[in-house]
């Protein structure tokens, strides 16, 4: 036996120093996924989140209505508060629900990556994957496996530049009205591809500014398995 094991670490010695030991699978250079845009408005103005996951659940052969899930959305019902200056004073945390009037009709804000994950879940059950804090590589490698992501950035895919606080339910609110969520179907070596309800277009958008976006919005991202 220790003779045969003696044999195989030499084998295994010289296969890698010849370089034929296999290597783990690369990314490819180039992925994109064929999913149909969604709109969110005119009936969601402020419904981005739930109209992307509305895409990908269509794309994961369970395919439902983003009105159906606007309202299976978890809500926090904190009302806004604000001062002489219309400045929000005191408003709901988006990690617990959405803030707001998603249909736009009243002033609303959005919702964050947990109670998206949650409702995912409750689509899918078990097959919700909450990326949020991953590094950035791992929703490429997501998409190249074939699984589009909804991924928080801003209408602009730049670095949220001017930031509200607001009294939450649990403390302090770090937000910006211009949180957005899209739905990333693909990539190339400058460029990433979303579908995004709010232009209810597939855009090419600069892969370096989209990933600071990203990391500025608290690196959100919400897939399944």
């Amino acid at each position: 036996m220790r003779g045969t094991k003696r044999v195989l670490c030499g084998l295994m010695a010289a296969c890698w120093l010849a370089g034929t030991m296999p290597a783990a699978a690369a990314r490819p250079e180039i992925a994109g996924l064929q999913v149909p845009v969604m709109c969110q408005k005119p009936e969601l103005y402020n419904g981005c989140e739930v109209t992307s996951l509305a895409m990908m659940l269509r794309h994961a052969g369970q395919p439902v209505s983003k009105m159906e899930l606007a309202a299976q959305l978890r809500k926090d019902l904190t009302p806004e508060v604000r001062d002489g200056q219309g400045r929000t004073l005191s408003w709901g945390d988006p990690n617990r629900g959405f803030v707001g009037d998603i249909t736009g009709r009243l002033r609303g804000y959005g919702v964050y990556h947990g109670p998206v994950r949650d409702l995912l879940e409750a689509r899918m059950p078990g097959k919700a994957v909450d990326l949020t804090g991953s590094p950035f590589e791992t929703l490429l490698d997501t998409v190249a496996a074939g699984r589009p992501v909804v991924v928080w950035t801003t209408t602009q895919f730049r670095v949220p530049a001017a930031w509200v606080y607001w009294r939450g339910p649990d403390g302090t609110v770090k937000a910006t009205f211009s949180e957005h969520a899209v739905l990333l179907v693909g990539y190339g070596p400058q460029t990433v591809t979303v579908n995004d309800p709010l232009t209810c277009s597939v855009r090419q958008v600069d892969r370096a500014s989209f990933r600071r976006s990203w990391e500025g919005m608290g690196a959100q991202a919400v897939t399944y398995r």
